[in-house]
């Protein structure tokens, strides 16, 4: 049994591919019931975030699976095969599991060591319970990614340096700008990377913060917790003008700001120039924004070079991290392993021990002038001869290498012993299912 990791993230593809492949929460599951009819896939799970999509597989047939998954990304991106894949990574069992652990852990995160990834991860396991793609070995795979995650950010400093992505914003606007403390803010969406860049603003002296939402409600909620004033989308282009810095993340799947637009307001502020950041994927700013006069647009692949300042410290907590999730990974893959080795060893030994019984039955009725303490001799050599004649295979059972040779070997102990072990495909989910949801609730908070 394998697990395949594939995906891309800001290191390997550009915003314009990561917004093509942005998934829609609604869609997700609908996604991974599809994924889980391949007859390469077992188990699926899904993580869609500004900076990364990414599959997670239990297959059988890596070769086979990881081909589905690529087949996957190219239609949702409308690319072709060849031109999507050189953007992608796709990783088997240990790296697999190693860079699960890291993303969750912020080893691979833009910012590194951020909080945010964690819950996001913990949220793709969640549709995946809600698909019923997430069978006994996806939950155990999340249980450990969760448990890899507290350990490397409680016993490291890796949480302790790390800066989100709404900081860097606020930083790039500082360096901009200078003192922010005259500026008039326009959040564009009220959801958390909003509240978390209203928080650094504030804390830059900012006290003039509009926030715009499609939900007025949840827009009102923002503002009231920042002294600030609520807006609708159709109000925006009434209080453009009025902002010195635009900070959007909406969840809009188009443009939300368009040139026209803020060509108009550029008209009003009289050569007063304006400093917008889009942080969502997909963008909600035309990136045709920029040619106007004036206007600095930047958006979250430009945040990369304020990452790079003052990562020296994460760096080296990064380093004690990774041992950390090193650890991690070899743990969960010799569970992997047993999960194929020990019942094939278990069988094994049962099915020699129902032989070696037989025999002795048998030979028991030429015994008959044998008294107990001959027949219990017997008995212990009977039981010696299969342990030294069994233990070559044993052993190597137990140390299966994690390739196609693992495979073989297992494949022919299984003929050559006649034994027919359970898989665990598809008919599995509903059962391993009831086991992963009693967990759900255990792991479900940070």
């Amino acid at each position: 049994m394998r697990i395949c990791h594939i995906g891309l993230n800001h290191k390997t593809a550009p915003v314009e591919l990561r917004e093509r492949l942005a998934v829609n929460e609604s869609d997700i599951t609908d996604i991974l019931q599809q994924r889980i009819q391949h007859p390469s896939i077992r188990e699926a799970a899904l993580l869609s975030t500004c900076n990364r999509v990414e599959m997670t597989v239990v297959t059988h047939d890596p070769d086979a699976a990881i081909a589905a998954v690529h087949e996957w990304f190219s239609e949702k991106s409308g690319m072709d095969m060849e031109d999507v894949c050189e953007h992608l990574y796709s990783f088997t069992t240990d790296q697999a599991i190693r860079h699960l652990f890291s993303v969750a852990a912020g080893l691979d995160s833009l910012v590194l060591g951020e909080p945010q990834i964690l819950g996001q991860v913990k949220a793709s396991y969640e549709h995946a319970l809600a698909a019923g793609s997430a069978g006994h070995v996806l939950h155990r795979l999340y249980q450990s990614t969760f448990a890899a995650a507290k350990r490397a950010r409680s016993e490291t400093g890796i949480g302790k340096q790390a800066v989100n992505i709404s900081s860097c914003a606020v930083e790039l606007a500082r360096h901009i700008f200078g003192d922010l403390a005259d500026k008039t803010v326009l959040l564009m969406g009220a959801g958390e990377m909003a509240e978390l860049a209203a928080r650094h603003l504030r804390g830059n002296g900012c006290t003039d913060i509009l926030v715009a939402n499609r939900t007025l409600k949840r827009a009102q909620n923002l503002a009231l917790e920042f002294e600030g004033h609520a807006l609708t989308m159709e109000q925006l282009p009434d209080y453009l003008d009025a902002a010195d810095i635009v900070l959007s993340s909406t969840g809009a799947s188009t443009f939300v700001l368009l040139p026209d637009a803020v060509q108009a307001a550029m008209k009003k502020r009289r050569g007063d120039p304006m400093f917008l950041v889009d942080i969502a994927v997909p963008r909600d700013i035309d990136p045709r924004v920029a040619d106007i006069d004036g206007v600095y647009l930047y958006d979250i692949d430009d945040l990369q070079h304020v990452v790079q300042g003052n990562v020296e410290h994460r760096e080296q907590e990064a380093e004690q991290a990774g041992d950390i999730i090193n650890e991690e990974t070899a743990q969960f893959h010799r569970w992997l392993k047993s999960l194929e080795s020990v019942p094939l060893i278990r069988s094994i030994q049962q099915q020699m021990d129902a032989r070696r019984r037989e025999e002795m039955e048998k030979a028991l009725r030429y015994m008959k002038g044998f008294n107990a303490e001959q027949i219990e001799a017997v008995e212990r050599f009977s039981k010696s001869l299969m342990k030294r004649y069994m233990h070559p295979t044993l052993c190597t059972l137990k140390k299966l290498p994690d390739d196609i040779e693992g495979d073989l070997l297992m494949g022919a102990v299984t003929r050559l012993f006649d034994i027919d072990l359970p898989r665990h495909g598809s008919a599995s989910h509903n059962s391993s299912l009831n086991s992963s949801q009693k967990g759900r609730n255990e792991h479900s908070s940070g």
